[in-house]
């Protein structure tokens, strides 16, 4: 208890205020600079050290891998400055480099490596290795836990093939790069290629349903998944599957996202 209220002390009272709740949605707003994130980090070890919560129980979602590792290394310095008395007898600026070597090696395995934290597309790509072959879509199509993932230069390649290959059609009134753009944008707003489709009015964006619809065909044929893929494919796997989402529903007692405002529908 003792540590906790000392590593606490740290903060200013509104940021303690949000590190000490427990249980129940909670909601940040506040300006760039405030601390929001140094909020964050702090409530993650205010969850494993005063509440005792185990570190894999904790989904902790940013917006890019920098800041990815920038909050686990904030969580592992914490860490090392209130346990290092506990692993060695000595604070932690009293411990030389080897002993400081050690204390980081230690609480590395024991509370960072089992943490989830990470961007939504790494987190969702990693669940998605687990129970990924047991999703199907509207179509059937199915893929593998051994899933490549395309990036932006490979879906447009692929999407061009078909616009201009498979289908023939006009690239300068269908140019690849926009309807790319289109296909994305549906899956941002978690839309099928079927239900695409039934929202399209005119001739336009029925073929680009149709477009969306080989692309698809041709990712399940390559075993792929493209980066929007990454957080379609788990919210539809879990609206399938209620096993599958009670699973990851028991195992994340508590998610914590940076940047929330950000998010998109999916």
């Amino acid at each position: 208890m003792t540590q906790t209220i000392d590593f606490l002390s740290h903060l200013n009272p509104s940021q303690r205020l949000a590190v000490e709740h427990f249980c129940g949605p909670l909601l940040v707003v506040a300006g760039a600079g405030s601390g929001k994130t140094r909020a964050l980090t702090y409530r993650i070890a205010n969850l494993i050290l005063q509440h005792r919560v185990d570190p894999e129980n904790i989904l902790a979602v940013t917006f890019t891998n920098k800041a990815a590792r920038e909050m686990k290394e904030r969580i592992e310095k914490l860490f090392a400055q209130q346990l290092s008395a506990s692993f060695t007898g000595k604070p932690w600026e009293a411990l030389n480099p080897d002993e400081q070597t050690r204390v980081r090696s230690r609480i590395y395995k024991t509370y960072i490596k089992p943490l989830w934290v990470g961007t939504f597309h790494a987190l969702c790509a990693k669940i998605l290795r687990f129970d990924i072959n047991k999703y199907k879509d509207e179509k059937g199509r199915s893929w593998n836990q051994n899933f490549s993932i395309f990036d932006e230069s490979d879906a447009q390649s692929l999407v061009k093939q078909i616009v201009t290959q498979q289908l023939n059609l006009d690239d300068k009134k269908f140019n690849h790069k926009s309807v790319r753009y289109a296909i994305s944008n549906a899956k941002n707003q978690g839309l099928s290629p079927q239900e695409f489709e039934r929202s399209q009015p005119n001739y336009r964006g029925r073929t680009i349903a149709q477009v969306y619809s080989l692309y698809q065909d041709k990712l399940a044929e390559n075993n792929a998944l493209d980066f929007d893929d990454l957080i379609l494919v788990p919210v539809q796997l879990f609206q399938q599957n209620e096993q599958i989402l009670a699973y990851w529903h028991r195992k994340f007692c508590h998610i914590l996202v940076d940047e929330y405002q950000d998010t998109n529908r999916t």
